[in-house]
């Protein structure tokens, strides 16, 4: 494979070429059989969590698709409930209703969860996303966050308790049914504060929330009316939320009957009565889940190609073309055949021959979350820090610039965001390593004594496609510094002379600009 510049980088991203090379791709959804070599095996681990690690390389190298695409589900599985953060335990009383030493303790609580803490919930899920390279949960839990978008820094703030419980919902639905996570989210305790749905009364409806859920949520533009956004609206009407244990339930939606329309409504020409006794339970079942099934089952097909796009945006190609809108549409049946279920049509995705296909490696431009996890997870390093890094090149943790989430794809680099990432990595994170502790980590790959090998081997965890035997040389060169092949055996026995070479090669990695495609 040829080196690419920063100048056929760019021109490959802001200009199209006439005759798409993805015109030949294979657009079969079923299995792709053959055993994985490990190439396909760091392109899979890439797609599904933030970085490749040679441990799992040897152990997958050889296997089935099949067989690894379940292992990454049951790693899921076995890790839904991580240790908590540790203010998660917070029960904060209304200050208002207080006074004195106790108003004032309160009201610190109060600051810092609508404050400090959600700074610090970013550092937590940074924790989580660099420890895990073994599931799909992390990955999957940042797209639903991204999808499903709802951002602290508001007015008034949203708490990182409600931000947190919020987190904890689709980490556990990370896999689940599109039905059961449009239900929870529409009554969730930042979704309610988010999108103004605590302020959806009988008397004065908000239709922020139910416009949302179809445009950006669940069908997508074009497929509902202004009357339906109405309507919805009604119907949603009296869920509140409060942050306070002496106010109710605290940091959950709950239903205020007063505030709730107990008129007839009309949804995609559903009826919407109100004949039953008007309790939270009952409003839940015959209003918030009639609502939804209505919709899945009225624009059944729409939300199916709406999600089904999102999905292979995110995880095979965020530029879908003609020949890929073959794979969306076969991804939207599977949804349909399991009734809005995702682990039949992300299992299928990932298992495929289309999955697989040479054309769909090294063409996705990593986030700011697979660049900076991507190399930090291989040292030790600071998860604040990286939250904040993340934040600066566009994709704050529980922060996402607005209801549509992350636009991703080009809006990840630019003349300005490149350089930038490059100075991260170089001069905030690089520059904190040891040369010690650079010459040992090269220990963990295979014939490290070997300067050729050395280089394929960190380029194995780096680049999403092989070198070519040009770049090898080259890079080979950059590691011995004009030294002959043959003194790298004892250089490496001296870590800070091996680690001070290794951070040099590191450096010119980090410059490559392929090394911003997964």
């Amino acid at each position: 494979m040829a080196e690419i510049t920063r100048r056929s980088f760019f021109e490959g991203l802001f200009y199209e070429k006439e005759t798409s090379r993805r015109l030949y791709i294979n657009t079969n959804l079923g299995e792709f059989t053959p055993k994985l070599n490990r190439l396909q095996v760091a392109h899979l681990l890439r797609r599904t969590s933030f970085s490749v690690s040679k441990d799992l390389l040897d152990l997958y190298t050889g296997r089935n698709a099949s067989e690894i695409v379940d292992i990454l589900f049951d790693q899921a599985d076995k890790n839904l409930n991580p240790t908590p953060p540790y203010f998660s335990g917070d029960r904060i009383r209304n200050p208002a209703n207080l006074s004195g030493t106790q108003k004032k303790e309160e009201e610190s609580k109060v600051n810092k969860h609508n404050g400090d803490y959600n700074y610090e919930l970013g550092e937590w899920w940074v924790k989580l996303m660099r420890a895990n390279n073994s599931g799909i949960l992390e990955k999957m839990t940042l797209f639903w966050h991204g999808h499903f978008a709802s951002q602290f820094a508001v007015c008034p703030s949203i708490p990182a308790l409600m931000m947190y419980r919020q987190n904890d919902l689709l980490r556990k639905n990370y896999a689940g049914n599109l039905r059961t996570l449009l239900e929870k989210l529409t009554i969730d305790g930042a979704m309610l504060r988010y999108l103004n749905g605590a302020e959806n009364n009988s008397d004065s409806p908000n239709e922020n929330y139910a416009r949302e859920l179809m445009e950006l949520f669940s069908i997508g533009v074009g497929n509902y009316s202004e009357q339906d956004i109405r309507e919805a609206a009604k119907i949603l009407t009296g869920w509140k939320v409060t942050m306070f244990t002496d106010e109710g339930i605290p940091y959950e939606g709950y239903l205020n009957a007063i505030n709730f329309d107990k008129n007839t409504k009309l949804f995609m020409g559903e009826v919407f009565n109100v004949n039953y006794e008007i309790n939270q339970q009952n409003v839940y079942e015959n209003s918030v889940k009639k609502l939804i099934s209505v919709l899945l089952n009225k624009k059944a097909k729409e939300a199916a190609t709406f999600m089904s796009q999102k999905i292979y945006r995110f995880f095979v190609y965020a530029n879908p073309e003609k020949t890929d809108k073959k794979v969306i549409d076969q991804m939207a049946q599977l949804l349909l055949d399991n009734n809005f279920d995702t682990k039949p049509l992300l299992k299928t995705l990932f298992k495929s021959q289309h999955f697989f296909d040479d054309l769909n490696m090294g063409v996705q431009i990593k986030s700011p979350a697979e660049t900076l996890i991507g190399f930090t997870r291989h040292f030790v390093y600071n998860d604040r820090y990286v939250r904040n890094m993340m934040a600066v090149l566009g994709q704050e943790l529980f922060n996402p610039p607005n209801v549509a989430g992350w636009k991703g794809y080009r809006s990840w680099i630019s003349t300005k965001t490149l350089p930038q990432t490059i100075y991260f990595l170089v001069d905030e994170i690089l520059i904190t390593f040891k040369n010690e502790a650079l010459g040992e980590w090269i220990k963990s790959i295979s014939e490290f004594d070997n300067p050729k090998k050395l280089v394929e081997g960190i380029a194995e965890l780096f680049f999403s496609r092989p070198l070519s035997p040009e770049r090898v040389i080259k890079f080979t060169n950059i590691l011995l510094a004009g030294a002959p092949d043959y003194e790298w055996y004892d250089i490496v026995k001296n870590k800070e002379q091996a680690g001070l070479k290794v951070r040099v090669l590191l450096k010119e990695i980090i410059k490559s600009p392929d090394y911003y495609l997964s």
